[in-house]
């Protein structure tokens, strides 16, 4: 267990899709890049796992053909959040009315996760003395208004999301020179998005969509495709330590 959160990392990145703009790139020297960035500020990737968590879209109200009227909806992200990190998460979201010519509608969003894994961490390190428990926090919620124009539904909103994270490692990590003995941060942001959903039959959806953080200007992009339960797709990072995060999720509405 000593490398942990090392192997999450690498785990992460070897079945992440990573943009290289030269063949003259030393891949090993990018993945030690990558590595000391992670041990620097765990930070960035743990916050930019939680968006991926995140489900933002509107519950269709039945205004478009091929989308059916929907109240509530459910969603866990599989892909990369429950495997390989193993952050167990599951997303709510449900509407309070449906649109009219001139009130658009009004929904509400929220969801929480944990990293398993951590209950797996010894209770003691390597001299055998005690170390204190692993906390872990992950939340969001918000407030989200749509509208339909023609077959094409418009939203914005805004949310808070936040990730907390304490462990002190059993055995201190040393990565080509660089320590790592504790992870212990919290991150939050309140988040302003706009997207759009375009059906393209009755049984997938187009979604796009843009978030921008206030505090740390955290710019978060997302394109992808809904079919019934399954939505595949992904999620850009501009400048995350992992700037593409694919990612496959399945939801239940009712």
């Amino acid at each position: 267990m000593k490398k942990f959160f090392l192997y999450i990392f690498f785990i992460f990145f070897a079945v992440s899709l990573y943009s290289i703009s030269s063949y003259a790139i030393d891949l090993t020297q990018e993945i030690i890049d990558l590595g000391l960035n992670f041990i620097e500020n765990p930070a960035d990737l743990f916050f930019n796992l939680q968006q991926n968590i995140e489900d933002c879209s509107p519950i269709p109200a039945g205004q478009i053909e091929g989308l059916k009227k929907k109240y509530f909806g459910l969603r866990t992200n599989v892909f990369p959040t429950l495997f390989p990190t193993s952050l167990v998460n599951i997303s709510f979201k449900t509407r309070f009315n449906t649109e009219t010519k001139y009130i658009p509608q009004i929904g509400l969003i929220g969801g929480v996760g944990r990293i398993i894994a951590l209950s797996l961490i010894p209770s003691t390190n390597s001299n055998g003395e005690e170390i204190p428990k692993p906390e872990n926090n992950v939340y969001y919620y918000g407030l989200i208004f749509s509208k339909t124009f023609e077959n094409t539904i418009l939203y914005f909103g805004t949310k808070y999301s936040e990730f907390f994270l304490k462990v002190k490692l059993p055995q201190e990590i040393d990565f080509y020179g660089s320590t790592l003995n504790e992870i212990n941060f919290i991150v939050n942001d309140t988040f302003l998005f706009t997207g759009i959903m375009l059906p393209v039959d009755i049984k997938k959806t187009i979604v796009a969509q843009m978030s921008y953080g206030i505090k740390y200007k955290k710019i978060v992009g997302r394109l992808g495709a809904e079919y019934n339960h399954l939505q595949i797709g992904v999620d850009i990072f501009p400048e995350g330590l992992l700037v593409l995060h694919p990612y496959i999720a399945y939801k239940w509405q009712f």
